[in-house]
């Protein structure tokens, strides 16, 4: 299933956002382990400028069960790879994943096209 995700880019961060693939070289190991643990198939990020702020947009292709986990993770501030995500999340886009996920509900499904 596909899983989009846009939230708010802070003020003077959307050069940081952008090199997002440059700071994950760093973590690539990591990142690609928990992309399989949570059924990532692949994913894609843009940024959507906007007039009053650029929103980060990001697009999964996810198991529902991969989803669900992902909703539910639990962050070890001891993983290097997990203290250096939950910084630049909240760096970007003034969130703390320590208090629980970005979103208050899992996705609403409104409507779905395919040409197969």
């Amino acid at each position: 299933m596909l899983f989009a995700n846009a939230v708010p880019l802070r003020p003077g961060k959307t050069d940081r956002y952008r090199d997002l693939a440059t700071e994950l070289r760093h973590h690539l190991e990591e990142y690609q382990d928990l992309n399989r643990r949570f059924e990532v198939k692949g994913h894609a990020y843009w940024i959507n400028h906007g007039r009053e702020t650029d929103l980060g947009v990001s697009v999964y292709d996810i198991s529902p069960a991969g989803l669900s986990r992902m909703r539910l993770r639990e962050w070890d501030p001891s993983s290097v790879y997990d203290r250096w995500w939950l910084e630049f999340v909240e760096d970007v886009n003034g969130l703390d994943l320590l208090q629980g996920p970005a979103h208050v509900a899992p996705p609403e499904p409104v409507f779905d096209w395919s040409d197969d």
